[in-house]
C-alpha cells in the first residue's frame, strides 16, 4: 500500500516538473515591434557587458581588495600594521586564471585564506590556527571582493 502511494506521488511530482520545465514559445509579434525590442535590448546588453567585464585582473588588485576588506571590518588593524608591534601581513599564496588565494596572517597568529573567484569576485574564507585546528576550516564568511577593489 505504501509503495503504491509513493509511486503515485512520485508520478505526480515528475509530471508536474516535466510540465513546468516545458518549452515556452513566445507569441507572434509585429516585425516593427520586434525590431524596436531588439534595439533596446542591444543598448541594455552593451551596458550589462561592461558591468560583466569588471573582474579582478591582477594579483595586486586581489591583495588590495583583501586588505581593504580586512581594514573595513577591523579599522584598528591599520594602526596595528603601522605600529610594527604585530606580525601582520597579506600575501598572494596562489594565482590562476580563475582563482586567487590571498593569505592574511592576523595579529592573533591565525592564518586566513581568502579564495577569490577572479571573474565574479565571489570570495570565501578559511581559517587555520596552529596548535588549535588540524587544518584549514572553511568559515561562514563570504563577500564579493570586487566591492573592495580600488577604482583607478
Amino acid at each position: 500500500m505504501k509503495r503504491t502511494i509513493l509511486t503515485i506521488a512520485l508520478g505526480i511530482v515528475f509530471t508536474t516538473l516535466t510540465i513546468a520545465c516545458g518549452k515556452n514559445i513566445p507569441p507572434q509579434t509585429d516585425p516593427a515591434t520586434t525590431e524596436k525590442q531588439f534595439e533596446s535590448s542591444s543598448e541594455e546588453s552593451s551596458t550589462d557587458t561592461s558591468e560583466t567585464l569588471r573582474k579582478i585582473e591582477t594579483d595586486d588588485q586581489a591583495l588590495s581588495a583583501i586588505k581593504n576588506y580586512c581594514i573595513a571590518n577591523n579599522p584598528e588593524l591599520e594602526d596595528m600594521v603601522k605600529s610594527g608591534d604585530y606580525t601582520i601581513y597579506w600575501e598572494i599564496e596562489s594565482s590562476t586564471d580563475n582563482e586567487i588565494v590571498v593569505l592574511f596572517r592576523s595579529y592573533t597568529g591565525a592564518e586566513l585564506r581568502y579564495y577569490i573567484d577572479s571573474v565574479s569576485g565571489d570570495t570565501y574564507v578559511t581559517e587555520f590556527v596552529k596548535g588549535i585546528t588540524d587544518g584549514e576550516q572553511r568559515t561562514e564568511e563570504t563577500f564579493n571582493a570586487l566591492d573592495y577593489v580600488d577604482e583607478k
